[in-house]
């Protein structure tokens, strides 16, 4: 393994978001290539991802590169496509699964009704509380996903084992049994193919069953700490560059992206709106906590954190099947991020300098990918 140009270690950590997530963090990504001279996003010593962050990180870990992979979303015609556009890759209800409720369903109402002809009286209350049991794990299986990536890994040449990058990566999930957190990439975790264990992070619960890897079950890599900064911490890291996707929307009143007319209030999106807006203050919070802490625990560590600003986040309620969002998406992730490199060049250059990475802000001035 090729260490990084300076002293110290450098790590390039993703935190989750689902597809717009990627897709901002594939745009922030781009910028970052321009900005550095003599460095890329291929280059790091350690990656580390978690969700949708797990698939970014190792296409960089496998050097491939972001404009590439950004030209492929904006244009629907392109040969090559890298991201999973379509929802079939993604989301799979398992006729297994429906199975087992209707057999799950099944045996509680049997008993119920057994119980209460023993007793001849009828307590509904008591059957609504069992049949909680029958419920799936999740309502999507993800093995679709899996078997996605496991195609898309062979025809881009992306190893499909931990042991078969000369680069250090990362991949977080949570144990459910256990409640402990899980790290693909180290020690017992590390012969797990690199497909299960992106579809084992990306396990969001209620939304898609547990992935079962070795007789255990996990689950989203966010479900506790966010962006487990001590993984790479720990192992000498200290030039960090964390990119998180995940933040509340700050909505002032205007107009919310949705399938409605006139919708201005999250509620008016729905239930899954209420959730993923109560998950995104979750993260948030997790995050600063988890960097004010790595920060005091590891002071000769540099920490760069790049995110969207919370007055911009309602784009990220558009719906990232369609190709107008995705293209929004990705000119968001990088014109924001250039902004951002703009505006806190001193700080990010000193950082990237103590590692002899040199910066240049003058190559940010054009999109890469736009076509002509």
């Amino acid at each position: 393994m090729t260490p990084s140009p300076g002293s110290g270690r450098t790590a390039l950590c993703l935190c989750g978001g689902g597809i717009t997530g990627a897709v901002y963090e594939l745009g922030v990504l781009t910028a970052l290539n321009q900005f550095f001279v003599d460095f890329d996003t291929s280059r790091f010593d350690m990656y580390l991802g978690t969700s949708a962050g797990a698939l970014m990180v190792t296409m960089m870990a496998a050097g491939l590169k972001p404009a590439a992979i950004a030209r492929s979303i904006m244009d629907p015609d392109a040969d090559e496509q890298f991201m999973p556009v379509s929802r079939s890759n993604i989301y799979k209800i398992e006729p297994r699964e429906i199975a087992k409720v209707v057999r799950d369903v099944t045996r509680i109402v049997g008993r119920f009704l057994g119980r209460s002809l023993r007793r001849r009286e009828l307590h509904l209350r008591e059957l609504s509380m069992d049949l909680e049991d029958a419920l799936p794990a999740g309502f999507f299986s993800l093995e679709h996903y899996e078997a996605w990536l496991e195609r898309t890994f062979v025809q881009r040449g992306i190893p499909l084992r931990f042991s078969e990058f000369s680069r250090e990566l990362f991949i977080t999930a949570n144990d459910l049994d256990s409640g402990h957190r899980a790290v693909f990439g180290e020690e017992h975790l590390r012969d797990v193919s690199i497909a299960r264990a992106i579809c084992a992070s990306s396990a969001i619960p209620g939304f898609f069953e547990p992935v079962e890897i070795g007789g255990r079950d996990y689950v989203d890599g966010a479900v506790g700490k966010v962006a487990h900064l001590d993984v790479v911490l720990k192992r000498g890291a200290k030039l960090l560059v964390v990119v998180n996707p995940m933040i509340p929307i700050n909505n002032q009143g205007g107009e919310l992206p949705s399938a409605l007319l006139g919708v201005h209030r999250m509620r008016d999106k729905g239930l899954l709106a209420v959730v993923d807006q109560a998950r995104r203050m979750s993260v948030r919070t997790k995050l600063y906590q988890g960097l004010k802490r790595y920060r005091l625990q590891y002071p000769d560590a540099t920490i760069l954190l790049i995110e969207p600003q919370e007055v911009d986040a309602d784009m990220m309620l558009a719906n990232p099947m369609n190709f107008a969002v995705r293209r929004r998406l990705l000119r968001y992730g990088y014109d924001s991020a250039a902004r951002l490199l703009q505006e806190r060049h001193g700080e990010f250059a000193e950082a990237c300098a103590r590692h002899r990475i040199r910066t240049d802000l003058s190559a940010l001035s054009s999109r890469p990918w736009e076509l002509t």
